[in-house]
């Protein structure tokens, strides 16, 4: 089970969505996160925390692709936010 670290809020700085850390994570995350359109869904669900399964069954829910598809970008997106610091 994966869960966000407290400490970000979401904002849209012109057509880009961005999670900007607030309170203690400005000084242990440098600079905001790009997020698309699903990796804000995906984002959200974070909030709770959810498993690679879960993840990928919030695509599956809101996009056209593919299961397999589906689950590699959810650990895509998983291990792009442990590299930033940003799970629990």
């Amino acid at each position: 089970m994966f869960k966000l670290k407290d400490g970000f809020i979401i904002r849209e700085i012109g057509n880009q969505i961005m999670a900007v850390p607030v309170g203690k994570q400005t000084s242990e995350i440098h600079g905001m996160i790009a997020l698309s359109e699903s990796g804000k869904l995906l984002w959200e669900r974070l909030k709770t925390g959810a498993s690679v399964e879960e993840l990928a069954a919030v695509l599956l829910e809101n996009y056209d692709v593919e299961k397999e598809v589906a689950e590699a970008d959810a650990d895509k997106f998983i291990k792009a936010l442990a590299e930033q610091g940003a799970l629990l």
